[in-house]
């Protein structure tokens, strides 16, 4: 343990080495469920650096530092004692931010209060940048694979009084099996509940349709909107709940009037390379079904972490069907400018489309 906080400092003071930040990497996932806490890491290590005793600056990093730690802690009432503990060495500690001692400051300083109350409650949360795809190894043996764009929490029982897991974006999940506590994975559309199965969930809030596919086991699915509803999927099935139905979101006001389409659907084998297009992310494919352009649009700018603007709204519901292995954005653009006419401009990271 010592040694990722050696590797931790090293990081944030820029002097880490390429093997190195390979060793850390494995270490954060040999201990995942301690080093939860890297949201509160990052923001310590963004707080600016104080040249001297002033006592202005001072007080000037103690309240961005009382923001930071309450942003990142406050999110779960459970975690108000911890909070609260933190406080007692705010002022100690926000005087040791001085030019070359920052950042170590603030790994011994995050190292002694993250410690410090063990028995209380913390939320585990992990992200996935924009072209990143992230391995999740849960307490109860179950693998996640996040795909871009994606974030999943659980609380520290899981697997000891729940396997309740939520999750923003796609996820690819390998469940291990415990008939007495079925794992929920709630997003803010569907809830899956499983007791041990392969699936996958994809429930992006920027998407017209959110996507649960089972390819082994079986799962039980309810909607937001209609959650006295069980769906069962049995294996090679898979639910879309088309929520945007021709581009139209329903205000929050309406939504008792606003009906979801949900279908059942059986999901397409590829007899190419031996698998299913639902998890063709895997292996940094794209398959695209008649999916709108908008959505299309949507995966990749996860995928490549680019921003794509559309100046007349009605390329946004035109149907596209396409599959890419390893083309690049530069190279996948001109190829669907072949199925659709519309022109496009580029600069930086930015795409712009229009007629």
């Amino acid at each position: 343990m010592d040694r990722i906080w050696e590797l931790l400092a090293k990081k944030s003071n820029h002097e880490i080495s390429d093997q190195e930040m390979k060793e850390l990497e494995e270490l954060l996932k040999k201990h995942q469920q301690e080093f939860q806490q890297s949201e509160v890491l990052n923001a310590v290590f963004n707080l600016e650096i104080i040249t001297g005793e002033d006592p202005s600056m001072v007080e000037r990093s103690e309240m961005r530092l009382r923001s930071a730690l309450n942003e990142s802690l406050s999110d779960d009432a459970a975690a108000a004692p911890r909070t609260l503990s933190i406080q007692k060495h705010i002022r100690r500690y926000s005087k040791m931010y001085v030019a070359a001692t920052l950042n170590l400051a603030a790994v011994t300083f995050l190292y002694l209060v993250l410690s410090h109350d063990t028995g209380s409650t913390f939320r585990n949360k992990i992200n996935t940048e924009r072209g990143a795809k992230t391995t999740v190894h849960l307490p109860d043996g179950s693998v996640v694979i996040l795909n871009s764009g994606s974030r999943l929490s659980y609380d520290k029982d899981f697997g000891v009084k729940n396997r309740l897991i939520n999750l923003e974006g796609e996820a690819y999940f390998d469940v291990s099996k415990n008939p007495s506590m079925p794992m929920i994975v709630a997003t803010a559309a569907v809830e899956v509940k499983v007791l041990g199965t392969t699936f996958n969930v994809k429930a992006y809030a920027e998407d017209s349709i959110v996507e649960a596919s089972l390819f082994t086991g079986t799962i039980q699915l309810t909607t937001e909107k209609d959650p006295e509803r069980v769906i069962l999927l049995r294996p090679r099935e898979k639910v879309i709940i088309n929520q945007k139905q021709n581009g139209y979101t329903a205000p929050a006001t309406a939504k008792e009037i606003h009906s979801e389409t949900v279908s059942l659907q059986h999901m397409t084998f590829n007899r190419i390379d031996s698998s299913f297009d639902e998890m063709a992310w895997l292996k940094n494919k794209l398959v695209f079904r008649s999916a709108r352009f908008q959505d299309v649009a949507n995966e990749l700018q996860r995928k490549f972490n680019v921003s794509i603007y559309f100046s007349d709204t009605v390329f946004q519901n035109i149907r596209i069907n396409g599959t890419f292995s390893d083309e690049s954005i530069q190279e996948i653009v001109p190829a669907l400018q072949q199925a659709i006419p519309f022109h496009y401009t580029s600069s930086g990271n930015k795409i712009y489309i229009s007629q």
